[in-house]
């Protein structure tokens, strides 16, 4: 019988189990939730994950809620859900792990002697490699900041990188970050899951308070992913065309003090023009940020009064491509 940590995949069947990954201070382990639905047929292996960032909870939610809903006698093939990758991160709900001060995003492939962060990269990455045809990587802005609902590829020529966006134009959202530049790289899941030649889809959506519309999108995303890949009865959606944005900036704060944002992610916007502002504890207006780009894309931005300090990444823009793409 196949399995993935304790999870069985058991044809027709819906099983739990866990990953145990390194242990805690207190010598406890850490037990990592896996949920699996197996088809009665054969197909591929769908892996869906949330919370390598710690307090981007939309996603987790959603895996669950997806796992709950899935009718096993029509799928073919194999769901794996691994709602919250990044226990400690999710536990201190923090960006960044309490243990060791590591964005779990920026340490892969990982180091099996390293230190926690970055000996769940290399587990996780192995799991991975050893079981998954596809993966769906789930993030939003988490507590400090909002994202619109559009997916991210790494775009290099592979043939794991054409499918990544075919699939990621039949998931729901006509936005696509078609990315070629660094944030995709330097240590993200994304970048070594196709390195081993796995197609993978991020999708962004949210951030704060996850709302209905949001867990709606984290579902409706992976159910066209699952649709696309013929591993569930419908069509998935194509449209009729497609923003794609690439090369990106991103926005720091000089100064600490409240954020307040003079846009809305999702919003278009060009050189010069007010993405928001930092507002001292006297009332004062001490800074002023502007865009860098013309005809850029909102990709995310700080939540309105949040506490910024210096150095502190406050929004990300995106120059549309010319054209777009059907």
């Amino acid at each position: 019988m196949k399995r993935i940590g304790t999870a069985e995949m058991v044809p027709g069947k819906k099983t739990k189990g866990y990953i145990q990954v390194g242990t805690d201070t207190d010598g406890a382990p850490f037990n990592i939730p896996i949920i699996v639905a197996t088809g009665k047929k054969e197909g591929p292996v769908c892996w869906a994950h949330g919370c390598i960032h710690g307090e981007e909870y939309g996603g987790a939610a959603s895996i669950i809620r997806l796992y709950q809903e899935l009718d096993v006698d029509q799928l073919e093939g194999v769901f794996v859900g691994v709602p919250v990758i990044n226990l400690p991160s999710f536990k201190a709900r923090s960006r960044i792990s309490p243990l060791d001060g590591e964005n779990l995003n920026r340490v892969f492939p990982g180091d099996p002697k390293g230190t926690y962060s970055h000996r769940l990269a290399f587990e996780v990455l192995h799991l991975m490699e050893a079981h998954a045809d596809y993966v769906i990587d789930l993030h939003s802005g988490g507590i400090g900041a909002e994202v619109p609902f559009y997916m991210i590829v790494k775009e290099d020529g592979t043939e794991a990188s054409e499918k990544s966006l075919w699939l990621a134009k039949r998931m729901g959202s006509d936005v696509v970050w078609r990315s070629d530049d660094v944030m995709i790289a330097g240590g993200t899941i994304t970048e070594h899951t196709m390195n081993k030649g796995i197609p993978t889809v991020t999708v962004e959506c949210g951030g704060g308070i996850v709302t209905e519309e949001h867990e709606h999108l984290f579902i409706q995303s992976m159910l066209n992913a699952m649709k696309a890949l013929e591993m569930i009865p419908g069509e998935a959606p194509v449209q009729e065309k497609y923003t794609i944005i690439n090369r990106a900036a991103f926005m720091f704060t000089g100064n600490g003090g409240l954020f307040i944002p003079a846009c809305q992610v999702g919003d278009i916007v060009n050189e010069g023009d007010l993405i928001g502002s930092v507002m001292n504890l006297y009332g004062d207006v001490i800074e002023e940020l502007r865009c860098s780009k013309d005809n850029a894309y909102i990709a995310a931005i700080g939540q309105r009064y949040w506490p910024t300090q210096p150095g502190q990444l406050i929004a990300e823009v995106i120059p549309v491509v010319p054209g777009g793409s059907k």
